[in-house]
C-alpha cells in the first residue's frame, strides 16, 4: 500500500493517471499500479514540490517471497500450537485425579 495524502486546499487532478485527490484526502496509489505510480512524472513533481505528501509507502514483495514469509509464518504457528497442547496434556497427566 502507497497511501498518499493532498497537502493543498484544493483538488489535485491527474488526468493521465484517472486519479483525484480532494484538499487533505488520502489515496492508495497502488490502485493504479505502483510502478506507474512511480514512473509518473506529474506525481514526482507534485511530491517534490510538497503538494502530496506520503502517509504510508509499503515494501512490495515478489510473489515467491510472500510464499516464502507465508510459510515460515505457518510453520512458527504450527510449532507454538503442538508446544501448547503438549503442556496442556503434561499439565493433564501430572495432575492428581
Amino acid at each position: 500500500m502507497w497511501t498518499a495524502v493532498n497537502q493543498l486546499k484544493g483538488i489535485l487532478k491527474f488526468p493521465g493517471l484517472g486519479v483525484e485527490f480532494a484538499p487533505g484526502a488520502e489515496c492508495d496509489l497502488d490502485t493504479i499500479g505502483r510502478e506507474k505510480a512511480e514512473a509518473s512524472v506529474q506525481l514526482r513533481i507534485a511530491f517534490e514540490n510538497g503538494y502530496l505528501k506520503t502517509v504510508r509507502k509499503s515494501v512490495m514483495l515478489d510473489e515467491s517471497e510472500l510464499s516464502r514469509l507465508i510459510e515460515t509464518r505457518i510453520q512458527s504457528i504450527k510449532s507454538n500450537l503442538v508446544t501448547e497442547i503438549s503442556e496442556i496434556y503434561k499439565d493433564r497427566s501430572a495432575a492428581p485425579a
